[in-house]
Parts: structure tokens; sequence; C-alpha cells
């Protein structure tokens, strides 16, 4: 018998991804595909074909308002071999839309999205009987019956309100509204459940901004928060009424009567605490939603509404803990409720702490958020670093979700100085590094770096900074990127004093270089002299450095632009005469002074900062006799009244000053060739305490080191406190004769009259901190001559004596 042989067969199959769209209801991605099969002989000819289109739909679960799409749109491709990795920007493109579309279904508010997701469905698809919006009569009519049939007269009428489309039906009975609030108000505290049903029925509606004038025309907010007031009162006495069972029980252990109680009274307990936090859950998400109306909020407020959201805050429900949270965030917004918050900061701050967890994500990113806003409070901020809220915040910086509000909040918690220190006692500084130097692109997130320049401020955090290299890597990514933000942290790190100071060695050159390059950008510019201006190191060969690189130079010509163009401007300010021409003449002039102001107001931190450098570049004497070479001692002098007004820059040039007197070649030139003594005892006057005292310190140096200007600081002092009437006493008798003996010409005299133009004097500065009591003779030689030229003088009542 022949044996039948069959011809053998192949099936091949090739899929072919089509269109991806988005679900038309849920939140879920729909790829559409389509599959091709053959059935193919032994020599892969195709004797069955067919063709079929099909869907896969992936259902996106965690996506919300905070959701990273592109991380998202990559793990989705991840997963599904259906998309190839080069159709990402599809997805990525389609999980926006439905992001959008999410948020948009909760007006959107991506907290009222988490909170609708989060809805509990109370006693869904557990009614007896189903519900018609025909018998809508019929269920009202049994609102007037017993408790039973109030409660199922409730249940019914949830079921209607449920569907949107019934809502405006039941509202347009006279009865509804009225008969509800009725049986609430009579009867809220005899049933827990008729109480969450009616809640519950009001909280559909609320989520309508069109029904709120309905909802609070019966004043159901009010009943709302006296029925949290209620539940509240309640849950205090179940715990006291457990907590005394528990003492009675530990009394007389053997009692197995007494366990059973106990046992049992623990059990409704925590049954009863399920069903109130259902009611409360309800309760204060129908008060979120009237607090859109603030006058309602302000009311709530009133009625003591953060008190009683802080107290539920150790509720074990997640939604219910939701609610509260963004309520509690909503109510932070505003300045005027901090001090509530401050008052209950010791029970409210632990009961967050506790609460601070990432297994929740809605909750975790909307306690953060909660966090950021109270940060804005110095006070609140002080308190939470008491509490410990840096060291846990650190430990949650790997969680990427929400990982730039984790930043913004350890930001804020980094302003006070006083709080730096917590940080270098956790393991977040490396972390920092090691995220800024791991950046992608040129330029650092902008929290992140933030955070790092705030850090940097703190010496110990600066030393942890500098650990393993860490300056060598971050002056290898500023050399690269040219980031200013990057080179202001390092600029923060090298003010310290210490060894951190010395690592700045190694990289003068490439931060010369770097300079060099970077003169018409002033952002780099100002960081890069700042750095230079720190390195305040005992034999630093500051003269070297600047014959290398012409830095002398570099600074007298910056000096020396600024004064011409501060001379320009005050120059074209002063004239008169522009307000005879046209108008638009006068328009135009106006637009560009405006221009130069605004020019100038730039350039006066990279001044500040030449001027910083300088100061720091003085203590080196080697450097003394190119600054007398290139005249920067009077464009110093020059530049001090032309930014009269800037106390920062006439401190340091006051301090520059104070570093070219301590070197005998530079002071001769100051005291020679300017008339630094009588600017320095014009600023005694100065309503600013630093400049008052290093004009103090600078004249004490003179007088020290020359005789010769003892007297004639004395002259100089008396004749500014009796400039006016020496003036009036001049032109009374029209004498010529300089009163000064030679010292004061008649533009310095002139200068002191009037004073400087925009600065503020102390009136009551004390002259007697100054001089001590020595050389009265001399001093009253002078007296005798200058009375009998003018007659009787205004003597200032102190000494003037060194």
């Amino acid at each position: 018998m022949m044996s039948e042989t069959k011809e053998p067969y192949v099936v091949k199959r090739k899929v072919t991804t089509g269109d991806i769209d988005v679900h038309p209801n849920e939140c879920a991605v729909i790829v559409n595909y389509t599959v091709q099969a053959w059935i193919m002989n032994d020599n892969e000819y195709p004797i069955l074909g067919e063709k079929k289109q099909m869907q896969k739909i992936i259902k996106i679960k965690s996506l919300s308002a905070n959701s990273d799409i592109s991380e998202l749109a990559k793990e989705l491709v991840d997963k599904c071999k259906l998309i190839h990795p080069s159709r990402i920007n599809d997805v990525e493109q389609q999980l926006y839309y439905l992001q959008k579309r999410k948020m948009s279904m909760c007006g959107g508010d991506p907290d009222k999205h988490t909170l609708k997701k989060q809805m509990i469905q109370i006693q869904e698809n557990k009614f007896e009987e189903e519900a018609y919006i025909e018998k809508l009569d019929d269920y009202i009519s049994l609102l007037y019956e017993d408790m039973d049939d109030k409660i199922r007269s409730t249940r019914l009428l949830l079921q209607l309100v449920k569907v949107p489309e019934n809502m405006e039906i039941l509202l347009g009975d006279e009865l509804f509204v009225s008969a509800l609030a009725r049986v609430l108000r009579e009867d809220g505290k005899k049933s827990l459940e008729l109480v969450t049903n009616i809640i519950y029925i009001f909280f559909c509606f609320s989520n309508y901004s069109i029904y709120h004038p309905i909802i609070t025309s019966q004043k159901i907010g009010d009943m709302c928060l006296k029925i949290a007031d209620q539940e509240i009162s309640r849950e205090k006495i179940w715990k006291e009424d457990l907590e005394n069972l528990k003492i009675k029980y530990q009394q007389n252990t053997e009692n197995t009567q007494l366990a059973k109680n106990l046992e049992h009274e623990n059990k409704k307990f925590q049954s009863l605490l399920q069903k109130q936090d259902q009611l409360l859950f309800i309760l204060f998400h129908l008060l979120l939603n009237l607090a859109e109306d603030l006058t309602i909020e302000v009311k709530m407020l009133k009625r003591d509404v953060i008190k009683y959201l802080v107290f539920l805050l150790d509720r074990k429900l997640p939604q219910l803990l939701v609610v509260i949270i963004t309520f509690l965030k909503k109510l932070s917004v505003f300045k005027d409720n901090k001090q509530e918050f401050l008052e209950l900061s010791n029970e409210f701050l632990p009961k967050i702490l506790k609460l601070l967890q990432p297994e929740n994500s809605s909750l975790f990113n909307i306690i953060l958020r909660l966090l950021i806003n109270l940060s804005h409070d110095q006070e609140i901020r002080t308190l939470m670093v008491k509490y410990g809220f840096i060291p846990k915040i650190c430990e949650l910086i790997q969680v990427k979700q929400n990982y730039t509000y984790i930043i913004q909040l350890l930001y804020q918690l980094s302003i006070d100085d006083k709080n730096k220190f917590a940080f270098s006692y956790t393991d977040i500084i490396p972390t920092i590094m090691k995220m800024i130097l791991e950046t992608k692109g040129d330029r650092v997130d902008v929290d992140l770096i933030a955070l790092g320049i705030n850090l940097a401020c703190n010496i110990k955090c600066a030393e942890c900074m500098c650990e393993d290299h860490g300056i060598k890597f971050l002056m290898k990514r500023a050399l690269k990127t040219h980031d200013p933000l990057l080179l202001k942290m390092i600029r923060n790190i090298s003010m310290h004093e210490g060894p951190t100071k010395m690592l700045f060695l190694d990289y003068i050159d490439d931060i010369m270089l770097l300079l060099e390059k970077s003169l018409k950008t002033p952002d780099l510019l100002v960081e890069l002299l700042g750095i230079l201006s720190n390195l305040t190191i005992e034999e630093f060969d500051w003269a070297k450095l600047t014959d290398t690189y012409h830095l002398l130079e570099l600074i007298a010509s910056q000096l020396q632009e600024v004064c011409v163009n501060s001379k320009t401007l005050a120059s074209a300010q002063d004239n008169k005469e522009l307000k005879s021409l046209g108008d638009s003449d006068y328009s135009y002039y106006e637009e560009k002074n405006s221009s130069s102001e605004n020019q100038l107001s730039e350039d006066d931190d990279v001044t500040l900062q030449y001027v910083v450098l300088l100061g720091t570049m003085s203590n080196d004497e080697g450097i003394a006799p190119k600054v007398i070479e290139m005249d920067i001692i009077p464009l110093l002098i020059t530049l001090m009244i032309c930014k009269e007004e800037d106390d920062e820059i006439i401190l340091q040039i006051i301090y520059a000053i104070y570093q070219f007197l301590l070197h005998e070649s530079t002071r001769t030139v100051l005291l020679i060739q300017t008339h630094i003594v009588s600017y320095l005892i014009d600023l005694l006057y100065d309503r600013n305490v630093k400049i008052r005292e290093m004009c103090d310190t600078c004249l004490d140096i003179i007088a020290e080191t020359n005789d010769e200007w003892v007297i004639k600081i004395r002259q100089q002092r008396f004749q500014w406190h009796n400039s006016e009437w020496l003036r009036l006493m001049a032109n009374t008798l029209g004498m010529e004769e300089d009163p000064g003996d030679g010292m004061m010409n008649e533009e310095v005299l002139e200068y002191n009259t009037r004073g400087w133009k925009g600065r503020e004097y102390d009136d009551e500065y004390d002259e007697n901190s100054m001089f001590d009591s020595s050389d009265d003779d001399n001093y009253n030689d002078e007296e005798e001559r200058m009375r009998r030229i003018y007659g009787e003088l205004n003597v200032p009542d102190d000494d003037y004596s060194v």
C-alpha cells in the first residue's frame, strides 16, 4: 500500500504599523497595524493569502499634568514592539494631546484632575433599586417620611444626580434643593449615611461653577463646616472612649471579656473612621470647589477651616489627604494666611513631614508644591529646617517624577545663611555636583545651579564641593561651556579663606585667557573678575600677572571709559538749553539719554568688579610703580565723584585708596596730586556706616605717616564744619583771604560747601570717635587766628587733635 505524502506548507506573516491615535474616551493610545499572512508551498510560492486591519489599545495609567511626556513616550516605545523608535515624535504628540484633553476635562487644573480621578464612588452598584428620573416627585416626597425613607430617597436621588443630563431637570423642581437642605439641617446628626448622601448630591453640583449660587443660597458651606466640627468632635470622643478601655485592660490583662470588648471596640472605631473619612472627603471637596470664589474662601478662613484641615492630616485615606493638601496649598498662596500656618506649625509640620513619601505620587506632588508656597516665608523656612525637612528632602532628590519641585524646595531652604550648614551633613552635595557635571548641553538647569550657587556661599558646603577634584571638573566644564551661572558658583567657592582658595592658583592662566575673550560679555566678565578679586592670597605675585596679561592697562582703560561716559551724561542732563528745543528733538534726546543711562547701569556691575580687583591687587606693593605710571589713582578719584550715588562703588574705591595709602609711593601721589583728605572728610558725614569707618581708618593712616597732615586734617575738618558760616562771612566782609592757610582752594571750598550731589549725610555723626586729644596749643592758635579774621565761629564741641 502506497503511503500518502503531504506537501509541506509554510506560513509567513508581515506586520505593518499604521497611524497612532488617541482613544476617543479613555486615557489610552491606539496603534493601528496591518497583518498580512501567506501560506507558501515548498517552492516559496504563495498559495493563499489574507490581510487584516487590527488595533492595539495601550492604556496610559500614569499620565498626569506633571508627567514627563518625553520619558513616557520613550517608555511606551520600548515596551510596544509595534512602534518603531523612529516614530517617537508621533507618540509624544499624541501623549501631549491626551494630556491636554485630560486637563481640559478638569478646567485645566491638575489638582482637580487628581481629585476627580480619586473620587470615591460611595455605595455605587450597591443600591437595591434603580432610580428613574420620571419618579422624581416620589423620591422627594420620601424626604418627608421617617429616617429609613429619607436614606432611601437620598440614595435614589444620588443615582440621578450622577448623570449630568439630569441636573437641569432636578434643579427645575422647586422642592428638590430646599428639601435636601432642610433634611441636612434638621437630621444631620442622626445618620452618617444620610449626611454623606446629601453632601455627595451637592458635591456633584459643585463641580460646575454655574450651580455655586444655588448651593450657597442654601448655606450648604456653612452646614458643611458645622458637620466637619461635629465629626472631629465625635472622633475625639471615640478615641477617648477607646483609650479608657485600653487603660482598663492594661490594669487587668487576665480579663478575657475586657480583651474581647477592646477588640470589638477597636474594629468598630476603625469602621466608623472609614465611613467618616468618606464623608469628610466629599465634604471638603465640596468646600474646595466653593472656595473658587475668594469671598467665600475668606468666610471659610474666619471659620477656622485651616485648623480643621491640619487636624485631619493624620488620616489614612489617600483620597482624603489629597483633598486636604490641595485645599491647604490653595490657602498657602495668600500672605494673609501665613500667621495661621505659623500658629499651627507645631502640629502641621510634623504631620506633613510624615506624609512626605514618594509612594503616592499624586499626594507627594501636591505636598511638595504646598511646601514651596510656604517656604517663601522666612519664619516657616526656619521651622522647616528645625523639624528636619532638609535631610528628608535630600533623600528624595532621586525621585525623577517630581525632581523639579524637590530642587525648587531645596533652593528655597538654602536661601538663609543659617540654614546652609544643614546641607553639609547630608549626601546632597555630591549628588548636586554629579547632576551639574553630567548635564547635557552648555547650560545647567537654572533651579539646580541656583541651589549650587546658594550652597557654595557656605564654607563647609564649598569644601565638600572641592572634594574628589570637584573644583577641577567644575573649572573644566565652565571653561568649555562659558556658563555664567556656573562661574558664579565657582566664584562663591573662591571667596572662602583656607585651602579652597589655594586650589584656584592652578587655573589663573585659564581664567585670564577666558577673561580676555569675554570683555564684551558682561555676565561672564563680572564672574571672572569676581574670582580674581577673591584671591586674597599672601605672596601672590600680582605684578607678574599684570605684566603677563596687561591687567592694569585693562583696568585703567575701563575706568577711563566709565568716567568719560558719566561726565558726558551728567553734562547733557545739566544742559538747560535742551528745553528750548522742539518737541521732536527733545523726545529724541530723552530717548537717547535713557538708552545711555541703561547702558551705564549695566556697566556698573563690571566697574564695581574692576575696582574690587584693584583693591585686591593693591595688596602687592610691586604694582605700585605701574599704578603711578598709568595715572590710575586720579582715575579712582574722578570715578568716586562720578559714582557718588552708588554706595558700593564708593566703599570699594575707598578700600582701594586705603590699600594705596599703605605704600609710600602711592600715598605720596594721593596726598600731593589729589584732594583726597577733603573727600574723605566730606564722607565722614555719610549715612553709610561702613563708608564712615573706612574714611576714618584712611585719615588715621594719613595722620600717622606724616606729621604735617595732622594740622591740615584739623583745618579741613574745621572748615568743613563751618563752611557755610565762613562763606557767609567772606561775602559779608568782602574779604579775599583764603581761610584755609592755602590748604583748600576755591574749588574744594565750593565742593565742601554744597556737599556731594545726591548723597545723604548724618547730622548726628559723633566726631569724637575719630581723634584723641593732643596738640591743643596748635589748634587754639589756629582758632584765635580765624576769630581775628571772621569774628566768633561755630566751633564744634569735640577735640580736633590726633
